[in-house]
């Protein structure tokens, strides 16, 4: 009697393990694809953000049955910042991720405005793919004796382009001069330069800032944050820099710099030698900087770039010059020079005058070239510079106006 006892104890036990180990199966199946769910539907909302142009600030929210929808898309310097988040009952998922504007068939490798000027190509200059050029096309040239040595004038196909360069978008363009002007600045978040800085994307910003000069040496800074100085920044080769956004009227990169960060000036931009700055990177000047009329003509002052990129130094990413149109105009000032055996993956985009001796893999945007050779400024020449197809096909670049995107990064 009582050995059967035992046996009906053990046998209940045994049942009751196995419906609690069936339940808890079942418990955790459900909540798994829950969690699958989940993170479909957020890489979903994200996607699907990328075919609307506009931004903004607020959290977009949607409630449908079981199911919580956030939604934010706004600026991070040259990129857009998009912010998806899906809860399904108590199982939440969040995705942040940088995006940019998509390559097509119709995507320019060289636009150079309709200035009723020839492109003239001397020495070893090669364009490939879509150049958009002036009513008057291109021909060969020669500076103090350099010939053109290609075997034909461009490799791909010509098009006719416009007065000006196309243009990025509208809203983009206020965020930047809001972020150089201060706008972002709260002092909620200001907190103290310190040796090692880190930030989550899902969190709101920190920011660095400071009226004097900063000086950036052996600091490793990391994730949403801003630096900014009403005066100067200055990074050096010691630095570790993943991401963040450096403002100041001027910025100066020493040589051998490497990291992955954003930089956007007001007055002057110097790169050194041998950097690295890896995708998705960007640097931008917005030229607030005027020429007295006095001094227009002078042939030193128009030599001397406000924004610069010396040798041996790659970019991946975007290279930024923006015109001020109320800024005075002067045709042979170089307000962009890319030294030569500098190589830049993605784009450059030049409101003003160019002096592009180096390489870059992707698209190039100028209102006109410049050279300046054997003492003489030459118009609309292109010495030496390589323009060639993007090896990145899922390239995602500037904010286009009217432009579709695709991710370029995502973030932690």
């Amino acid at each position: 009697m009582q050995f059967a006892l035992l046996i009906s104890v053990i046998i209940a036990i045994l049942l009751s393990a196995f419906l609690l180990l069936t339940h808890v199966q079942s418990f955790f199946r459900i909540k798994s694809q829950e969690l699958i769910e989940a993170a479909e539907l957020a890489n979903y909302q994200l996607f699907e953000s990328l075919n609307d142009a506009t931004t903004s600030n607020d959290t977009i929210r949607t409630n449908l049955d079981t199911k919580t929808l956030k939604l934010a898309t706004n600026y991070y310097g040259a990129w857009t910042k998009t912010f998806s988040e899906v809860t399904i009952r108590n199982r939440k998922v969040k995705k942040v991720a940088f995006s940019g504007s998509i390559l097509d068939q119709k995507t320019p490798n060289l636009y150079l405005a309709n200035k009723n000027a020839p492109l003239v190509v001397v020495g070893n200059t090669q364009l490939e793919g879509n150049s958009y050029l002036p009513k008057q096309g291109i021909k060969a040239g020669n500076i103090s004796g350099n010939y053109y040595q290609g075997s034909s004038l461009y490799y791909g196909r010509t098009m006719e382009s416009k007065e000006t360069i196309p243009e990025l978008d509208v809203t983009w363009l206020s965020y930047i001069e809001a972020l150089t002007k201060g706008d972002y600045i709260d002092e909620d978040f200001i907190i103290p330069l310190e040796k090692e800085i880190k930030n989550s994307f899902y969190n709101t910003p920190k920011i660095i800032y400071n009226k004097e000069s900063i000086i950036l040496g052996n600091e490793k800074i990391s994730g949403n944050v801003i630096v900014q100085s009403a005066s100067k920044i200055v990074i050096t080769s010691t630095s570790q820099l993943t991401d963040v956004i450096l403002i100041a009227p001027t910025i100066i990169i020493q040589d051998n710099v490497k990291g992955r960060f954003q930089l956007l000036a007001t007055k002057k931009i110097e790169v050194g030698k041998r950097c690295h700055l890896s995708y998705p990177s960007s640097i931008m000047l917005l030229d607030k900087n005027s020429i007295p009329i006095a001094n227009q003509g002078n042939a030193s002052q128009s030599k001397t770039p406000d924004f610069s990129i010396d040798k041996n130094t790659i970019i991946e990413g975007s290279v930024v010059y923006l015109k001020k149109k109320t800024a005075i105009q002067n045709r042979i000032k170089t307000h962009l020079k890319i030294e030569n055996n500098v190589a830049i993956t993605g784009e450059i985009y030049c409101q003003g005058n160019i002096e592009f001796l180096g390489t870059v893999k992707g698209s190039l945007y100028t209102q006109q070239f410049i050279a300046n050779q054997s003492g003489s400024v030459y118009l609309n020449h292109l010495y030496n510079g390589k323009v060639l197809i993007n090896p990145i096909p899922e390239y995602a670049g500037l904010p286009f106006k009217n432009s579709k995107k695709n991710v370029a990064r995502w973030l932690y």
